[in-house]
């Protein structure tokens, strides 16, 4: 696996003003953030421990901005569009459902 680095330690590691280099690295489906420090690079990992994934560069310049690292360098080589997460379709047609009902039960009731 990935040498990976928590959110809180990297918050801990900027405010000790001890980061070397952030960079946003393509990946499929969007962009990682790689965290540079000591010597090491490591990449943010999620809450699930795999590295965090961004889907475009405006979530991650904003998730960055908010923890106070104002500066990152962009690596596109690796970058290829594509979903962050797979699709599905079961909850989508649910949600359908559940968004459409009740505006039609209105409609009935306002032709009564």
């Amino acid at each position: 696996m990935e040498n990976t680095i928590v959110e809180a330690t990297f918050r801990e590691l900027l405010v000790a003003n001890s980061i070397d280099s952030v960079a946003a690295v393509g990946r499929e489906g969007g962009f990682v953030v790689t965290i540079g420090y000591g010597g090491t690079e490591r990449i943010l990992a999620s809450a699930r421990g795999s590295a965090r994934v961004f889907p475009n560069l405006t979530k991650l310049a904003t998730f960055l901005r908010n923890l106070g690292a104002a500066t990152f360098i962009v690596k596109t080589e690796g970058y290829v569009t594509g979903r962050v997460r797979k699709a599905r379709p079961d909850r989508a047609a649910a949600l359908r459902k559940t968004r459409t009902t009740p505006r039609q039960i209105s409609l009935l009731e306002e032709n009564k």
